[in-house]
């Protein structure tokens, strides 16, 4: 006897979906998803978010110390090109602390509220980060239009020793850390390391900036500090837009066109497959979940479609660092009834 159309074509391909995500089990090794151990692999992307948190824990560490460093001194000698610069680092402070959080929040295991597991914390966690820095960013360029009007007033200030050394061991520290931070960032695939090591690198050409308006002041050139106190606080609104539109994107299920082609092509080349219906990814975080829709021939048993719906994902999780697929099948002649009515 025939199998029913709506139950040969109208499935959602969720295999073992309740044992990955749901509840408040873990997964046994013996269970598998397109071929791919849902234990295992779940383990796998907790032990790179982990590590990416020492890696902040460091941020954490290297900021505080500088910024304590540069705010006590530019303070006290009065240089607001060192106040700035430490007032930057302070936002990394916040910065790396509320990664680290977002961090640990996003490895919890999956509950009844939380299907999918508890990733976009670290969406989260960026976008507080860049209020923070927006809001630092307006209170420098402040201090920059203060710093201006005392040197059009003739009130100058003569730098330290000290002001020189602690900006330039802050540029030299920083540019350091940004490079751990891309390094191990492109190693784990993890975009907040990434992102966090272009966060460092122009925080650290903003000390090296620092470091010369300094020298300036200290050689007599004063209008040098107002000036780079101004740039400091460019830069850095610049560095809060940038972070605001990458997690706005996420945030609201944004994606780009180019990567959903190439999820397209590679559904599209699985055996059987007619057209591809649709490609919907969004982020988890860093992870990609995706759903698919595809056209297959309208003879096609219940039972192969689940098998090509499990190519489609298994080709897709082989190919691209997807978290899950899910894959919906749909005859072919719906298709041609849509294109009729159009």
């Amino acid at each position: 006897m025939a199998e029913p159309t709506s139950w040969r074509f109208n499935f959602s391909y969720i295999t073992l979906r309740y044992l990955y995500f749901g509840g408040n089990n873990v997964a046994s090794l013996n269970q598998f998803d397109a071929g791919r151990n849902v234990a295992l692999d779940r383990q796998h992307r907790v032990s790179r978010l982990l590590q990416a948190q020492k890696i902040t824990y460091l941020n954490l560490i290297v900021y505080a110390t500088i910024m304590v460093a540069e705010l006590v001194i530019g303070y006290t000698a009065n240089i607001s090109v060192l106040v700035a610069d430490g007032l930057n680092n302070l936002t990394g402070v916040f910065g790396a602390a509320i990664l680290i959080i977002g961090l640990h929040l996003s490895i919890k295991p999956p509950d009844k509220s939380h299907l999918l597991g508890h990733w976009q914390f670290e969406n989260i966690a960026s976008f507080i980060s860049a209020s923070i820095m927006f809001a630092v960013s307006i209170q420098i360029l402040i201090s920059g239009f203060d710093a201006f009007k005392r040197y059009l007033n003739g009130q100058f200030v003569t730098p330290n020793t000290w002001s020189l050394g602690i900006s330039l061991l802050s540029g030299i520290l920083i540019f350091g850390l940004a490079n751990i931070n891309s390094v191990h960032g492109t190693k784990l695939n993890n975009q907040a390391l990434i992102t966090s090591g272009k966060d460092l690198l122009s925080d650290s050409f903003t000390s090296f900036g620092t470091f010369l308006s300094i020298a300036g002041a200290y050689l007599g050139i004063h209008w040098l500090d107002a000036a780079a106190t101004t740039v400091v606080g460019f830069l850095i609104l610049s560095a809060s837009i940038s972070i605001f539109k990458t997690t706005t994107m996420r945030l609201t299920e944004g994606f780009d066109p180019k990567t959903i082609d190439q999820y397209r092509k590679t559904a599209a080349a699985v055996a059987d497959v007619i057209e591809v219906q649709s490609i919907e990814p969004r982020y988890l975080g860093d992870q990609i979940v995706v759903q698919v829709g595809i056209y297959l021939a309208d003879n096609t048993k219940l039972s192969t479609s689940y098998v090509i719906g499990e190519n489609v994902e298994k080709a897709l999780m082989q190919k691209y660092d997807i978290l899950d697929a899910d894959v919906k099948a749909y005859p072919i002649s719906l298709k041609r009834k849509s294109d009729v009515a159009e």
